[in-house]
């Protein structure tokens, strides 16, 4: 598989509401709630994971395929760290909770595929998609960022 559209055909991705492609492998589901969950991410060329943050849960970024990807973090001091992931710079990122993160291919060619490992497991009732003018208004220092890679 060398293609974004081989990987969703193959993995089973659908869209996710931060934008690129996701299929949770373990976690939450109808059986009850779990201790971690493990699921695939991809973005392609265009895509962006708009800038969100979980509450009260670790996210660890895996690199598994394609362009490098960088995942931007702001905590909530308003320090900004970049993480580089591809198989030349670093292969996995922790983000801890309540940092704003977001990623995109800076390339913007090919695509990139993930694992990301969440614990305690996800659930939509711990996402917060970031509101542009809001966290643009917290962070004044990277507005230029915060309005390319938000969704509002």
């Amino acid at each position: 598989m060398n293609t974004e559209t081989a990987y969703i055909e193959k993995l089973g991705l659908r869209p996710h509401p931060e934008g690129g492609y996701y299929r949770q492998l373990y976690g939450n589901d109808e059986k009850g709630k779990k201790n971690i969950s493990t699921i695939y991410y991809m973005l392609t060329a265009n895509d962006i994971s708009a800038f969100h943050r979980l509450h009260n849960v670790v996210e660890i970024w895996y690199f598994h395929a394609g362009a490098p990807l960088n995942i931007y973090v702001i905590d909530p001091d308003g320090e900004l760290a970049i993480h580089t992931l591809s198989t030349e710079v670093e292969m996995q990122a922790v983000i801890m909770p309540e940092q704003w993160f977001a990623a995109e291919i800076p390339s913007k060619q090919g695509f990139c595929l993930v694992g990301c490992a969440v614990g305690p497991a996800f659930s939509f009732e711990n996402f917060e998609l970031a509101k542009k003018s809001e966290l643009a208004k917290q962070y004044p220092q990277h507005k230029e960022l915060i309005e390319r890679l938000c969704k509002d």
